[in-house]
């Protein structure tokens, strides 16, 4: 089993990399939206008290 990263845009679901696989291979998706915390890691600057709050409010 491999995960792969994925964007849908305008009713297509876009791969972020190849697949290693033949044509004609059959696969199963399972979609997990990323969370607004995932996306945003890293971009807004916290110190750990706020960063435990914002935990804890979850």
């Amino acid at each position: 089993m491999e995960v792969v990263e994925a964007i849908y845009e305008n009713g297509v679901l876009k791969l972020k990399k190849k697949l290693n696989l033949p044509d004609g291979t059959e696969v199963s998706v399972k979609l997990i939206p990323k969370k607004i915390s995932e996306k945003t890691f890293g971009i807004v600057k916290l110190e750990k008290e706020e960063a435990d709050k914002l935990i804890q409010d979850l």
